[in-house]
């Protein structure tokens, strides 16, 4: 009878250690679930985190144009853009690498990371056009232009190509940007002209005479535009691109000596310009007579020049900009540890629970087995 009443007391706690263990193994399956799916919800945001951030980098290197109403009869708007400190071109002249985006209402839209290029590390000249080659005028473009919008000033305001005077493109602004940096650049026309007013960065209203003078300056310089205004002489022409830049005598004294034109006939003592030097040469005096420009010279020689990869390839490193999206899996990871100390504490105690549990049953059967055995010596 006792031994009846042992067995049945063992297989009792044998079964309720079973179901103890089984307790266990199910509540650490339910933490673990909730741990993963705390991860699975952690993940998700910050994939969401990402992407916004990534469409926010992508937003963030847009530059804008709004297309005039007088523009008619085109398909779509293209951007070239040229380094302005070389003449080297980064996006061609009406090549489809520089086609816009029709975000709709007449307004287009280019993203400079996105397609490889920059506007960042030199001086950088655009001109926005029609696939039919309606176009504005050369406008400086940087950093401070990414999110700005350039727009046409009016169906009237025309400016004169600094290499064929015969045409004319369309005045072009940015609507923030500052003007003196992000204007259209200063520049003396093929015939002599003034037009623009902003200069490059270290570059001075003297250069720009000096430049003129040069026997090399070729369509851009003063032996082309003599032939244009054979009504005037080299005095006249001297003295009127000198005052229009703000520049003395002591200016066009310098210049003439630094390019060696001795050869023009003009004479101080009959100069029309103030004595000395104005101080015209400021790179911070970049106000002109026209307040209008075309640096289409700078354009028409780089649409001759060969492409070059090397503003392209540094745009590149650019856009990898979008790496510092990455840093997100940096709070990823952190999520991700945190998950997974979760995990161990919970497979702690259900090691520590099952010890416990087979200790006990062990030991009451080592129990019934010893009162077994003093039975039999009764």
């Amino acid at each position: 009878m006792f031994k009846k009443f042992a067995s049945i007391a063992l297989a009792a706690l044998m079964i309720t250690g079973t179901a103890a263990v089984s307790a266990s193994a199910a509540e650490n399956e339910e933490a673990v679930a909730a741990a993963e799916d705390s991860s699975a919800v952690a993940a998700a945001d910050e994939s969401a985190v990402g992407a916004d951030a990534e469409s926010d980098t992508g937003a963030d290197s847009k530059v804008y144009f709004e297309a005039p109403s007088f523009w008619q009869n085109y398909k779509d708007i293209r951007i070239y853009l040229y380094n302005a400190d070389t003449g080297d071109v980064s996006i061609p002249w009406n090549s489809k690498k520089g086609l816009m985006k029709d975000e709709g209402n007449g307004k287009w839209s280019f993203d400079i990371a996105a397609k490889g290029y920059t506007v960042s590390g030199a001086t950088y000249a655009c001109i926005f056009l029609t696939n039919t080659e309606t176009q504005t005028c050369d406008v400086f473009i940087g950093d401070d232009c990414i999110g700005d919008t350039a727009y046409c000033t009016g169906e009237n305001n025309k400016i004169e190509n600094t290499v064929d005077s015969t045409k004319k493109s369309y005045e072009v602004k940015w609507r923030n940007a500052d003007p003196n940096k992000y204007g259209v650049p200063l520049a003396i026309t093929s015939i002599g002209n003034i037009v623009g007013s902003a200069l490059r960065p270290g570059q001075t209203k003297y250069d720009l005479f000096a430049a003129f003078l040069d026997k090399n300056a070729g369509a851009q310089g003063i032996d082309n535009a003599k032939q244009y205004k054979k009504d005037k002489t080299d005095q006249q022409i001297i003295d009127e691109t000198a005052e229009a830049l703000g520049l003395g005598i002591e200016d066009v004294k310098k210049a003439i000596k630094e390019k060696g034109r001795s050869d023009l006939k003009w004479d101080e003592s009959k100069s029309s310009l103030s004595g000395g030097s104005s101080g015209g040469g400021s790179g911070s005096d970049s106000d002109s007579g026209s307040g209008s420009s075309s640096n289409g010279g700078s354009s028409s020689s780089s649409k001759s020049s060969s492409t070059t990869g090397g503003s392209s390839t540094t745009g590149g490193s650019s856009s990898s900009g979008g790496s510092s999206s990455s840093g997100g899996s940096s709070s990823s990871g952190g999520s991700g540890s945190s998950g997974s100390g979760s995990t161990g504490s919970v497979t702690s105690g259900q090691e520590t629970t099952i010890f416990f549990v087979f200790g006990g049953v062990m030991l009451a059967a080592a129990g019934v087995i010893f009162l077994a055995r003093k039975r039999r010596e009764f």
